[in-house]
């Protein structure tokens, strides 16, 4: 699916397609990440323990994740990883551009002493959301409109995101 940018394109109820779907399968995941995290105006945050290649190391969503941050100074763009070694390691375009661009794309992972990540959500603004329960199980819960939950899930990532620390292997890849 296309990571075109749709004109005038608000997280509206009346403009988007309501309701909590069951998505199954990488593929039905990977597809509404790429349609709705383009449409993000200030806020996209990603809990991958790994940061999964086949849905976040595209060109196209890195392009569209990279817009977001250098739109506005009040863009708030976060990732929370397991750790680097979670990370393939050939690289990955998203997390070349957070260290790239560190001032507006936030990178940090969990810390070694915290129970490890099991769950994978993206949040985008104050209604889009995805959740997967288990990431390793390519089944997730999702709504193009749903502040409600949007703030639930957002309460779980501030909590984890608190605790998250800057992954110094990923620094030293930058020098």
């Amino acid at each position: 699916m296309p990571l075109k940018r749709k004109p005038n394109t608000t997280h509206t109820p009346n403009e988007e397609r309501r309701g909590v779907m069951r998505l199954e399968g990488l593929e039905a995941i990977r597809d509404f990440i790429h349609e709705h995290a383009p449409q993000a105006r200030r806020r996209l945050w990603i809990l991958s323990p790994d940061l999964s290649p086949y849905i976040y190391d595209d060109p196209e969503l890195v392009d569209a994740v990279s817009a977001l941050a250098r739109r506005s100074r009040h863009a708030d763009v976060r990732i929370l990883i397991q750790d680097s070694r979670s990370l393939p390691s050939g690289g990955h375009r998203l997390v070349d551009l957070a260290l790239r661009i560190s001032s507006r794309i936030h990178l940090r992972r969990q810390p070694p002493d915290e129970a490890r990540l099991d769950e994978a959500m993206l949040l985008i603004d104050s209604g889009v959301y995805l959740h997967q329960i288990r990431a390793v199980t390519p089944v997730a819960m999702a709504d193009a409109w749903s502040p409600p939950r949007v703030q639930t899930l957002e309460g779980r990532f501030r909590n984890l995101w608190t605790h998250a620390i800057p992954d110094p292997e990923l620094r030293r890849l930058k020098i």
